[in-house]
């Protein structure tokens, strides 16, 4: 019974220190790849991407995956393509994700910075 309560203390401070580490990061520092949340970071405004020319005259389609680092405001700080079907996508899917502001994620009401994943989809149109 002792030892499940000291477990129990040691993972409620655990948690608090993750959380005190994440209220006292800057801005400027990307958060770590997994932050806990009670509520998700939501889009607010989502701008479309411009199909680039290249990418239409080669006919390139398909997906970015785009990681993107939305900071305490739910402005997004960087975007970094991480899966893509044409290079030739990637920059207008970067243009496009910097243009988004969500809804931060908050925990116990405060805030937090998160990583979020998002597809960008280019397709051609006859």
């Amino acid at each position: 019974m002792v030892h499940r309560a000291l477990l129990i203390i040691l993972f409620l401070a655990g948690l608090s220190t993750l959380c005190v580490a994440q209220e006292a990061a800057s801005d400027d520092t990307p958060p770590p790849d997994y932050v806990a949340y009670d509520k998700a970071a939501e889009p607010e405004k989502m701008v479309q991407p411009k199909y680039p020319a290249a990418a239409r005259t080669s006919g390139a389609q398909g997906t970015v995956w785009m990681k993107l680092w939305i900071g305490k405001d739910g402005k997004v700080k960087k975007a970094i393509p991480q899966k893509t079907d044409s290079e030739y996508l990637n920059q207008a899917a970067v243009d496009a994700a910097m243009q988004w502001t969500f809804s931060p994620a908050t925990i116990r009401n405060a805030p937090v910075a998160v990583w979020v994943s998002i597809p960008f989809r280019f397709r051609l149109t006859k």
